[in-house]
C-alpha cells in the first residue's frame, strides 16, 4: 500500500471510532517508536465535549396544608391550590419533553449525516485503492 493509501485508511479509522474515543477518559499515551514514519496512524480529534445547558428549576409553588382541623373552606381553597400547582408541573413536564424530544431529533439527524458521511467517505477511500 501506498503512504496516501494508508493515511487514508487511518483517516477513515479515526473518523469511524471518534464518538468512541471521546467517550473515554484522556490517558497519557507512552510514546513508541514505529517500524517506519508510515505506519504510525494518525491520532483521532478529540470531539468537542459542550457543557451542559443549565435548566431552570419549574416555579411551580406547593400549596401548604392547612391542618386536619382547618375550617372546610381552607381545605377548598388548599384543593384548589393544589390542583393549580399539579397543573402547573404538568405544563412544566411538558416543556422539558418537548425539548428532550427536539434535542433528539437533531442528535438523530447528526448521527445519520455522520453515518452517511463517513460511509462515503469510506466509499471514496476504497474507490481509490482500485
Amino acid at each position: 500500500m501506498t503512504t496516501p493509501t494508508i493515511l487514508a485508511a487511518a483517516l477513515a479509522l479515526a473518523l469511524t471510532c471518534g464518538i468512541a474515543f471521546a467517550q473515554s477518559p484522556a490517558t497519557p499515551a507512552t510514546p513508541a517508536t514505529p517500524a517506519t514514519p508510515a505506519a504510525a496512524p494518525a491520532a483521532a480529534p478529540a470531539a468537542p465535549t459542550a457543557p451542559l445547558p443549565t435548566i431552570a428549576a419549574h416555579k411551580c409553588e406547593k400549596p401548604e396544608f392547612p391542618g386536619k382541623v382547618a375550617p372546610e373552606t381552607r381545605i377548598r381553597k388548599w384543593s384548589a391550590d393544589f390542583r393549580g400547582y399539579v397543573d402547573c408541573l404538568k405544563g412544566y413536564i411538558g416543556e422539558r419533553n418537548a425539548t428532550i424530544e427536539a434535542n433528539s431529533k437533531a442528535a438523530k439527524a447528526a448521527v445519520e449525516e455522520f453515518n452517511s458521511s463517513v460511509t462515503e467517505f469510506n466509499e471514496t477511500v476504497r474507490s481509490l485503492n482500485n
